[in-house]
């Protein structure tokens, strides 16, 4: 209960930062009507080859003009702040205003700067005399305004406010008559300052219910279902942690907001569905983490055993070393135990094929064992294991001590290899996918720039090549004797002091259990049998009885 409250409690985190970043003031100015013409419009000031493009000098005095970037970060205005830039005529002023800069060392000054805003169109003319019809520009609703701008001593620095444009418009600034304080640029508003589609708090309700109570209660049920669905195909989820998918969502978020301020504010204003789809995408990723069932981490281990003479010069083995690896096991009631790895890729994997892996055991040295070691003959590859109860894993597992690997596994995961191109309806599929990828990396260039483009690119080169890898999972698992061994080792190295003492009370324990001397013989005889007889000397009937004992919790089988 106290980590569904925390994962609320994010998810409210994450869409208060959403909300707060599309906020950008708007600043309106009136104009009227002009009949200034295109080749006036376009005159444009003396610019330096060793200074920045805006930068004009009139009588020894120079002007500039600066303006910010839209973005979530910058103080348009402040002088402390460094995110402005230089004017250019090639620029796209997507906030409201611009600024005016020059240095007074005079006294205060009175200024006008003037502001034309202006489409290009083209119109066709037709030149009677010789019977042609050419194209020519023309500017279209051309619209002036005046501002009076005070010039103080000193730094100076005056907001030029700009009309609102969200088709986007040509500008011609210039300050009073001067014919060198002229610049052109383009303005496109930021989609953040148009109204609201509301004025009421009634009409805040409705819209709030249309675009985002509504969708996100259904969007919601939408997901739970779809969660449970892949996780009974995929086995269990990529295996991250909430806050690991809270960072990765933030952390995507912030980046394509801030790269692509314009471009996504313009989405989500006119398509404010948008954020509920993000918002959904991250449930349904916390979802899938929520729902997975009949997972087991499994602790495999191995022993690297040899033989060795005992104190009482018999035979017996000693453990040098070990070997173990922990991998998550899905087990569920009525189906063969399956192996899966974690990570967004081996899920996808998992979600293309239709499963993990099956866990299958193999017996290299059985007269029918295939070149893998696997046989016909279906054993449980849990079946020597004991369960963990307090501990990092769930389960411990021992592997035969021949086997080569603890656990010969090959996760899920994808591969990149062209097609096969064996006809002619091969290649027409290849050629129909390449078109289909140009054309949207066409789309997205022009949509987001280059790196929309690249993007485009890259996932459709994984669409044409990349393809799911088959994964398989094989253990040779230990006998059950094994483990009930090992437990009757430990039991006699805790009673006795040293290694000689435990022949002398088995001994002793033989001697009151029998009473002649044929019973004698017959038992020191059955006792001199090395503990690596014992441990691996079963017969596959014994191995392989229903119902065995396995000292943990029942796996599932075919």
């Amino acid at each position: 209960m106290r980590r569904g409250r925390w994962v609320l409690a994010l998810v409210a985190v994450v869409l208060l930062v959403g909300a707060a970043g599309v906020a950008v003031t708007a600043q309106e100015s009136g104009g009227s009507e002009s009949e200034l013409t295109l080749s006036e419009l376009k005159q444009e000031g003396t610019s330096y080859s060793s200074s920045p493009d805006s930068v004009r000098i009139e009588e020894g005095r120079m002007f500039w003009v600066i303006h910010w970037p839209a973005g979530i970060t910058g103080s348009p205005g402040d002088p402390e702040d460094n995110q402005w830039e230089y004017l250019s005529p090639n620029d796209v002023v997507n906030r409201n205003s611009v600024y005016l800069r020059t240095i007074n060392v005079d006294d205060r000054e009175e200024v006008t700067v003037n502001v034309a805003t202006y489409n290009v169109e083209e119109r066709e003319v037709h030149d009677r005399e010789t019977n042609t019809t050419t194209t020519e520009q023309v500017a279209r609703n051309v619209t002036t305004s005046d501002h009076n701008v005070t010039l103080n001593r000193g730094w100076v620095l005056e907001e030029i406010p700009l009309s609102e444009s969200q088709e986007g418009q040509h500008v011609t600034m210039w300050v009073g008559d001067s014919e060198e304080l002229r610049w052109n640029f383009e303005h496109r508003s930021t989609a953040t300052t148009q109204d609201l589609p509301f004025g009421t708090w009634g009409g805040l309700l409705r819209w709030s219910m249309l675009i985002f109570v509504v969708p996100i209660g259904v969007g919601g049920v939408v997901s739970l279902y779809g969660a449970k669905r892949v996780i009974d195909r995929t086995g269990k989820g990529p295996g991250w942690s909430y806050g690991s998918w809270v960072a990765l969502f933030a952390l995507i978020g912030g980046l394509i907001v801030a790269s692509f301020w314009g471009n996504i504010t313009r989405l989500l204003v006119e398509y404010p569905w948008a954020m509920v789809l993000y918002v959904l995408l991250f449930l349904f990723a916390l979802m899938l983490e929520t729902f997975e069932q009949h997972t087991k981490l499994v602790r495999f281990e191995r022993d690297e055993i040899s033989k060795t003479t005992m104190p009482s010069d018999e035979v017996g083995v000693d453990q040098l070393a070990s070997d173990e690896k922990v991998l998550t096991i899905i087990d569920r009631p009525e189906e063969p135990a399956k192996m899966a790895s974690d990570g967004v890729m081996a899920f996808l994997a998992r979600l293309a094929t239709g499963g993990a892996a099956t866990l299958r055991t193999v017996d290299p040295d059985h007269e029918d064992a295939d070149e893998h070691g696997e046989t016909d003959t279906w054993k449980d590859p849990l079946r020597c294991q004991a369960t963990v109860r307090e501990g990092q894993v769930d389960m411990r597992a021992y592997v035969h001590p021949m086997s080569p690997s603890v656990v010969d596994y090959k996760p899920e995961g994808w591969e990149l290899s062209l097609p096969e191109l064996e006809d002619r309806d091969d290649y027409v599929s290849l050629a129909s996918k390449v078109g289909l990828v140009l054309a949207a990396a066409f789309v997205a260039t022009q949509l987001f720039a280059g790196l929309g483009g690249i993007l485009a690119v890259a996932l459709g080169v994984g669409w044409i090549g990349l393809r799911p890898n088959e994964a398989y999972a094989r253990v040779w698992a230990a006998p059950v004797h094994y483990r009930r061994a090992r437990t009757t080792a430990l039991h006699l190295a805790e009673e006795t002091d040293d290694a000689e003492t435990i022949e002398a009370e088995r001994e002793k324990r033989v001697r009151s259990e029998i009473s002649t001397e044929k019973e004698k013989m017959d038992a020191v005889d059955k006792r001199d049998g090395t503990l690596v007889d014992e441990m691996f000397s079963i017969g596959e009937e014994e191995d392989d009885l229903p119902g065995a004992d396995n000292g943990g919790a029942p796996s599932g089988d075919d």
